[in-house]
């Protein structure tokens, strides 16, 4: 049986799914909205300005570990009969959100950068919704791949 990280993140297919999880971050942010919504399109737009390739860096290099995150949810959904993976996951919106905040919080706590563990810890509360938030269309993402 393949892995999930075997499948998304295999090279037949890698340069679509990290261009497609980049279109569904900036899409995440284009579609919040109120106060949030101004604070993320802000911080994002002066993440681009500063280092335009930075997102779809980032995303590549995490995407492994995240998509790892997820197995145990894959397995689950393979052990039931029929189904569709992005409906599973967003009826275990809340393990999957922990799971992928786990990569995150192991990644900064690993970090030396005082002002990322800093900063991460203010925003760790609000990433936690933003996730959520995501979850269906990544479910989404994810379905189209499988």
């Amino acid at each position: 049986m393949k892995t999930l990280n075997d499948i998304l993140w295999a090279p037949a297919q890698r340069e679509a799914f990290a261009a497609d999880l980049v279109k569904l971050v900036e899409q995440h942010v284009a579609n919040t909205r109120g106060l949030r919504g101004i604070g993320l399109k802000t911080g994002l737009s002066l993440l681009k300005a500063a280092k335009p390739d930075l997102l779809d860096g980032a995303l590549r290099r995490n995407a492994p570990q995240f998509i790892a995150a997820l197995e145990p949810l894959y397995e689950s959904f393979l052990n039931q009969p029929g189904g569709d993976f992005a409906v599973f996951l967003q009826k275990n919106t809340d393990d999957a959100r922990e799971a992928l905040l786990s990569v995150a919080d192991r990644r900064v706590a690993a970090s030396s950068n005082g002002g990322l563990k800093s900063a991460y810890k203010r925003m760790r509360g609000s990433a936690e919704s933003e996730i959520e938030a995501a979850i269906p269309a990544l479910g989404s993402l994810i379905r189209g791949y499988l």
